[in-house]
């Protein structure tokens, strides 16, 4: 799949299955905008990624989301105005598990803290860069969802609502702008994955029983080709969606 001169911010890029994207989409001729708050490890993701491609370009935005308001989302939007005429994705991957806990128990600053960084950051991103994704012949915006966003469960607290809140804000995202604009909206559950949050939610789990964050890069494609334009469908897990690249 040819992905040159097309520019995907990825956020969450220095780990796990945000990594193993940026790094697989630069390989295909992808502009990676690199957007995460360890500015070492940004530096060592923006590494590794592919600049073969002519005019190939990446850029690091260091970024704490948990702090994000409208200043500093419009000089996110200033900073890729500057280096790209137009922004074809966005790959909403960071998150924070927060505590697994009771609701009783759970503390204010942390609830606070995941609600800011799963779900009112994706939506001050989107809103906030909707403008130059309107330039892209091809935009995409993908959410990224859990099995805890379909039902709650003990524990989870204010992860789980925040996956509840982001499913909702994807599907209105993409009943505002299907008839208004090009720009596709997906919500993906990846499911089951070898990731340290995954490691952190489930520490008795055998990690070795899970598929690797390099197992979903076909999904994420396929999001981001010519057939998906022509899905109604908004929302889709890991099962359905690999089935569908694999039938491919």
């Amino acid at each position: 799949m040819d992905l040159s001169h097309r520019t995907i911010l990825i956020t969450g890029a220095t780990d796990g299955i945000g990594k193993v994207l940026a790094v697989e989409f630069s390989k295909l001729g992808s502009n990676i905008i690199l957007l995460g708050r360890d500015s070492s490890k940004l530096d060592k993701v923006y590494d590794e990624l592919d600049s073969s491609f002519t005019s190939q370009k990446h850029l690091i935005l260091q970024t704490d989301l948990g702090l994000l308001n409208n200043e500093s989302a419009h000089e996110i939007l200033n900073a890729i105005a500057q280096e790209f005429t137009s922004l074809d994705g966005i790959i909403h991957n960071a998150a924070i598990l927060g505590t697994m806990t009771t609701l009783e128990d759970y503390e204010l600053s942390r609830w606070d803290e995941v609600l800011n960084v799963n779900l009112r950051a994706p939506f001050l991103l989107t809103k906030t860069l909707k403008i130059m994704l309107e330039t892209s012949t091809l935009p995409r915006i993908i959410f990224t969802s859990s099995g805890v966003a379909n039902m709650g469960r003990a524990f989870w607290g204010a992860y789980s609502v925040s996956k509840f809140g982001l499913k909702g804000l994807a599907e209105i995202f993409a009943n505002e702008l299907e008839t208004t604009t090009s720009i596709k909206v997906f919500n993906f559950d990846p499911g089951a994955t070898q990731t340290k949050m995954r490691a952190s939610a489930r520490p008795a789990e055998d990690p070795t029983s899970l598929k690797t964050p390099s197992d979903l890069v076909n999904c994420y494609l396929w999001f981001f080709s010519e057939e998906s334009s022509d899905s109604k469908q908004n929302y889709f897990e890991y099962a359905e969606l690999s089935e569908k690249v694999a039938i491919k």
